[in-house]
């Protein structure tokens, strides 16, 4: 599972370079682009806890998003350095919340708010209970969102 096992917070910032691509015409960022980054960050997120996205999915541990939430406050534009700040916010054994930031990294300016809703599952599609399934993860995300320790 990843040395970073023992980090000691539920939350990271991920930096992206908004690329020409991302946006439109004007050179705006595209509202898509933000759910991408979204999983950017919540990516890196679970990595720096040890919990990363491969290492669960090849025990057989799936966490799809079950629902999603965006609020674009100002633009991000092409050559813009963002920051994409997320953090789990609640965590209840068979799912879990992420709370995200996006900023302009030289004059911290809110981009965009959100939120993402997920759950675990298995290969086969069946809701599974972290604290069964995996107790050392169930531990881990006990002790980061809800400060007990397992």
């Amino acid at each position: 599972m990843g040395g970073g096992f023992f980090a000691m917070a539920a939350i990271t910032d991920c930096e992206h370079l908004v690329q020409y691509y991302e946006t439109d015409q004007m050179g705006v960022t595209h509202h898509s682009n933000y759910i991408r980054w979204f999983e950017e960050a919540r990516t890196k997120l679970f990595e720096e806890i040890g919990l990363g996205y491969k290492g669960m999915e090849e025990m057989g541990i799936i966490s799809p998003v079950v629902g999603l939430t965006a609020k674009y406050k100002t633009m991000a534009k092409y050559c813009d350095t963002v920051v994409i700040r997320a953090e789990i916010t609640r965590y209840t054994g068979v799912r879990f919340d992420i709370k995200y930031t996006v900023f302009d990294k030289e004059t911290e300016q809110v981009r965009c708010t959100g939120t993402s809703e997920h759950c675990f599952i298995s290969r086969e599609g069946k809701v599974l209970s972290l604290q069964r399934t995996n107790p050392k993860a169930h531990a881990r995300f006990e002790e980061l969102v809800n400060g007990k320790e397992g």
